[in-house]
């Protein structure tokens, strides 16, 4: 009677096995880290539902999104061959080709553009004209996770030779020789410090820069912008490297061919107002290497 039950519990673990084995086959799973489930998982859907209904004759039967909490839990659902896709920021995606075994498969035209910068602007009776007389003064970043509102700055301004140092809030006063930083959690908040003086300078991306809505237009006479970075990739479409290659190129034909249809414009817009994929004009290698000098300057931040 034992050996009948045991018998019985191992042909029913094998067959969940098989089932749980044919699922992952038969399914293409699409991720990103945010806090932001509901929203992000509304934005994702349609587009990766989009992309199983072309794969059909693959033998793609399913779309599935599985979001992640933080990059550790993204890593490991790549390992372990739960995710097949990802979209994400430079920075983040270059952490993924490094731990996860993802490649970078394609650049996204969010929100209508396909790159970004980041400018530091001060005002223009401050006496600043350069990053360099920033040293014993405090300039305003957005938040802690923000590409251009905080890492693609900072590792310009490293790269430069100086030295940053965090500080509690503004009214902090850094060492002379050093640049103190504060987070203002918002670019109105960053543009009215600057603006009111309580800060020396602030970070903004061109596009926020030359937005009404978050620099007023009463504002832009007393403004001047002293640095501006190289552009970056609104975001990248990330795709695992030990993927079928065949799957691989026809997953790539999808997306590079989205904006030509009516529905894949429609889910590609929900995607961050996403209007195009494409890839990098000098090759997605050399794209890499140019992200990977300024990932060096905030890697801790990332792989902490």
């Amino acid at each position: 009677m034992l050996h009948k039950r045991t018998s019985i519990l191992i042909l029913v673990f094998v067959f969940l096995f098989c089932a749980n084995l044919e699922a992952a086959q038969n399914t293409i799973t699409m991720s990103k880290v945010t806090s932001h489930f509901h929203e992000k998982y509304q934005e994702l859907k349609p587009l990766i539902t989009y992309v199983a209904k072309q794969l059909k004759h693959m033998g793609i039967k399913k779309a599935k999104v599985l979001l992640a909490r933080n990059n550790q839990a993204l890593i490991e659902f790549v390992k372990e061959a739960k995710v097949d896709l990802v979209t994400e920021t430079p920075f983040s995606s270059i952490l993924f080709v490094k731990k996860a075994g993802m490649k970078i498969l394609l650049r996204s035209w969010k929100e209508g553009v396909p790159s970004y910068h980041s400018v530091i602007f001060v005002r223009k009776s401050s006496g600043i004209d350069s990053i360099d007389d920033l040293k014993g003064k405090v300039i305003a970043f957005e938040d802690p996770g923000s590409t251009t509102g905080y890492f693609l700055p900072k590792a310009a301004i490293m790269r430069e030779g100086l030295e940053l140092v965090e500080l509690n809030n503004y009214r902090e006063k850094p060492p002379s020789d050093k640049i103190g930083y504060c987070f203002a959690k918002g670019e109105v908040n960053i543009v009215h410090w600057v603006h009111k003086g309580v800060v020396a300078g602030g970070v903004l991306d061109n596009l926020e820069y030359q937005n009404p809505e978050k620099v007023p237009v009463r504002f832009l006479p007393d403004f001047t912008i002293i640095y501006a970075t190289e552009d970056v990739p609104r975001a990248l479409i990330l795709i695992r490297r030990n993927m079928d290659p065949q799957l691989q190129e026809e997953i790539k034909r999808i997306f590079l061919n989205m904006k030509l249809s009516q529905e894949g414009r429609r889910v590609m817009w929900k995607m961050s107002k996403t209007i195009n994929f494409d890839e990098f004009p000098e090759g997605n290698e050399e794209a890499l290497k140019r992200f990977e000098e300024k990932y060096t300057f905030v890697r801790e931040e990332f792989e902490k």
